[in-house]
Order: structure tokens, then sequence, then C-alpha cells
């Protein structure tokens, strides 16, 4: 599957605590199945699988449209706990990370 952000990039497989995820290579950024964001903040894999928080790269990319690959449909920004702005397939429910992002979630996870 491609990048949502960089389109022409091949994402790369990772898996933290049996959870597969597909991650950018060039801008780092996550895209989560439905339900994988969840499963990584409840085994607090955030930090693990995303230890750059805070990341001004995160900034930058949420001024790109993300695309999902997987529905061929526009991925919408969504406002999500920590100020970060997630982008989310309404068809399939994935949600696309830029870099820092999830790490940001679970810091916030912890803090509600």
């Amino acid at each position: 599957m491609k990048c949502p952000k960089c389109r022409k990039i091949e994402m790369d497989r990772e898996t933290y605590e049996g959870i597969e995820i597909d991650r950018c290579p060039a801008c780092k950024g996550m895209f989560l199945d439905r339900g994988e964001l969840k499963a990584l903040i409840s085994k607090d894999q955030g930090n693990v699988a995303d230890n750059l928080a805070f990341s001004p790269t995160s900034d930058t990319m949420d001024a790109i449209e993300a695309h999902c690959f997987r529905c061929n449909k526009k991925m919408t920004p969504v406002q999500a706990p920590g100020d970060v702005l997630v982008n989310l397939c309404e068809n399939c429910g994935a949600i696309f990370l830029d870099q820092g992002e999830l790490a940001t979630l679970q810091l916030h996870a912890h803090q509600v």
C-alpha cells in the first residue's frame, strides 16, 4: 500500500505486541486499520511505535491532504486529544497519523 500523504512511497509493515501497522519510510507516518490505534494505546505501545513525540514534522504534514489507498477516498482530518489532527477514512475506519502523533496520543491517554 502507498503512503496516504507521500502517495508514491510504499509503506513498510511493523509489528508491536502483535499489532501490525504500516509505516512510511519517508515521512514516518503510520496507517492504522480500524481498532489498531485503540489496541496500541491500551497495550502502552504508542511511545514504542512512535518515539518522536511533539515532532515539528507533524504540524507541517497536517497541511497535506491524506488519501486512503485501500478505499480510494480522501481521508477526513479529525481533532483528537492533545491537539492532534488525525486523518480518518470514513469508509473503512482506518487512521493515518503523522510522525509524533501516536506518542502524543499515548501521553494524553495517561492523563485522562
